[in-house]
């Protein structure tokens, strides 16, 4: 079940060695519970001569500061991010002929499943249909991703350092970005000959300036993994996906508890302005239940 703090309290402490600060998280966020509508913002990509691109992204903090965000995005990562993902009909039936001798059902099916493993995917099989599913491997995605989003944690760092943000802001400032800079919408099934789920990847989901609730929290994740000591999970119920964030909760905020610490949850997919500790009611609703419901460790 989804918890509500009662009352304030004081966070952990993050630690680590990095380029990157860690974000010692104090006991609030910020004052208030704020859920409204997008404030004004913007994203472009502007083609650089080497194939490249310069992306700007303007958007509004929590604290309602106006901030804007220019970053390069490359190519390489972006097609490197695609072929790791997504899988092909052909691919998995070839999969079958690529046995030095004969292959058995269970050959076929151990191959099948790694097959899914290495394109960051997972595949269960129902006991009652023998039907097989396949899923989107979000932490796999995470942790393939996180060193092509470092130099984007970067820019964020130094933003906040320019602002004299601290870590409350400056993780706010990444939320707010995944929120309302890139708008929400449904990546497509299939795109250049393969499954895909309705998912991209974080370069992909820069690149195209949209994403939907898994696409983005991904991209979340795999953004502010970046900074030392930061912890997150992300919670899979249906049809939707948010993260939470390693944080002792403040009065108000909504939060789960997987290994015995307390993660406050964060509502990436938008387009809703809601602060980390807020989530929609649809969301709260399905988290009282927690039927159907998964954990997925993001660290």
């Amino acid at each position: 079940m989804v918890s509500v703090m009662g009352a304030s309290a004081v966070s952990t402490l993050f630690t680590g060695h990095s380029k990157l600060r860690p974000l010692v998280l104090a006991a609030a966020f910020f004052t208030g519970a704020l859920r409204a509508a997008a404030p004004p913002h913007d994203y472009a990509l502007s083609p650089e001569a080497s194939g490249d691109y310069r992306v700007s992204a303007s958007f509004v903090n929590f604290n309602r500061d106006p901030l804007t965000i220019v970053f390069a995005l490359a190519q390489n990562a972006i097609r490197q991010s695609m072929t790791e993902f997504g899988y092909s009909e052909p691919e998995a039936t070839a999969l079958g002929m690529s046995c030095d001798g004969p292959c058995t059902q269970t050959d076929y099916d151990r191959r099948l499943q790694q097959y899914y493993r290495d394109q960051a995917l997972m595949a269960t099989v129902s006991a009652e249909s023998g039907r097989t599913r396949v899923e989107v491997d979000v932490p796999a995605v995470v942790q393939r991703n996180r060193p092509r989003l470092r130099a984007l944690a970067g820019q964020f760092d130094r933003l906040a350092q320019a602002q004299g943000y601290g870590p409350e802001e400056t993780v706010g400032a990444m939320v707010a970005f995944v929120q309302t800079a890139l708008p929400y919408a449904r990546p497509p099934e299939q795109e250049g000959g393969r499954d895909i789920l309705g998912f991209y990847p974080p370069p992909r989901a820069l690149e195209a300036g949209f994403g939907d609730c898994d696409t983005k929290s991904a991209l979340l994740a795999a953004i502010l993994t970046n900074f030392p000591g930061m912890k997150m999970i992300g919670v899979h119920i249906p049809k939707h996906y948010l993260v939470g964030i390693a944080r002792v909760p403040r009065q108000g905020d909504a939060f789960i508890e997987y290994g015995g610490e307390p993660f406050v949850l964060i509502e990436p997919s938008g387009p809703g302005w809601l602060p980390p500790g807020t989530i929609g009611a649809t969301t709260q609703t399905k988290l009282n239940t927690m039927a159907g419901v998964r954990i997925d460790p993001l660290f």
